[in-house]
């Protein structure tokens, strides 16, 4: 597994665990007793902020994973850079959740793509930074139309 498969895993691990909801964290009692893993009817992994972007790349499917590509509109390109961001949402019945995981380097980039992929940071009903690099927080303390950490 390389370190981009392991950010993924995890991103996907972390965004299951906060959008399904786990009380009492850490204890053996509630672990022990709930027994099933929290599930979603849906998770989308919107890759807001990446080394690079592949306008050429296709979509496809891959057993139950479907990877959509979507183009920028005219004149408003995704910027790529040293970093990672992601915007994750969840589906579960009626009830649906964002999660900003990373936040990139630089904050022109991620705030112009939130922009071109229509991600409104407002919205983030949670952020996760996934490590100390500054390629992953960079951005973080971004203008005032960013969610407020509680």
């Amino acid at each position: 597994m390389n370190r981009r498969q392991f950010l993924k895993l995890g991103a996907v691990t972390g965004g299951a665990v906060a959008l399904g909801g786990v009380t009492r964290i850490g204890s053996r009692a509630a672990l022990a007793q709930s027994g099933a893993v929290p599930t979603v009817d849906r998770l989308v992994m919107t890759n807001v902020v990446d080394n690079i972007y592949d306008i050429f790349a296709k979509g496809g499917k891959l057993d139950t994973i479907t990877v959509q590509r979507t183009l920028p509109p005219a004149g408003h390109p995704l910027l790529a850079e040293h970093g990672l961001a992601y915007h994750l949402e969840s589906i579960r019945g009626p009830e649906r959740r964002e999660i900003l995981l990373d936040f990139g380097y630089r904050e022109t980039s991620l705030l112009n793509n939130y922009a071109v992929l229509k991600v409104e940071p407002a919205k983030a009903d949670a952020l996760i930074l996934s490590h100390g690099h500054l390629d992953h927080y960079g951005a973080l303390p971004i203008s005032p139309e960013s969610p407020k950490a509680s």
